[in-house]
């Protein structure tokens, strides 16, 4: 679905900085600025045989479906409407320089 109201994002961190939660961080941060954005739903693209993000996913309120066009890939999708962290965003971390 392509309305203007989703904001597709990818999300990657090295392997020497994973288990610290700044994947959370930064998916929070992502969430917070696309809200301000109007957004309405965040979207990405996972791949099936990454049971990591999609455990990560799953714990930051996504839900999953299927991808028509490649079965090799599974759509994560949050309504930023209604999720928890619609509330005012943080004031961002100061050491990590944030692109989105």
């Amino acid at each position: 679905m392509s309305d203007g109201l989703e904001c597709e994002f990818a999300l990657s961190v090295a392997d020497d900085f994973r288990q610290m939660g700044l994947g959370a961080q930064l998916l929070a941060e992502i969430e917070c600025r696309a809200r301000a954005l109007g957004a309405r739903r965040l979207v990405g693209d996972v791949l099936r045989s990454n049971e990591t993000m999609q455990a990560f996913a799953r714990k930051a309120g996504f839900t999953m479906t299927g991808v028509p066009a490649d079965a090799r890939l599974i759509r994560i999708v949050k309504d930023l409407a209604t999720s928890s962290a619609a509330s005012p965003c943080k004031p961002a971390i100061s050491e990590l320089p944030i692109a989105a």
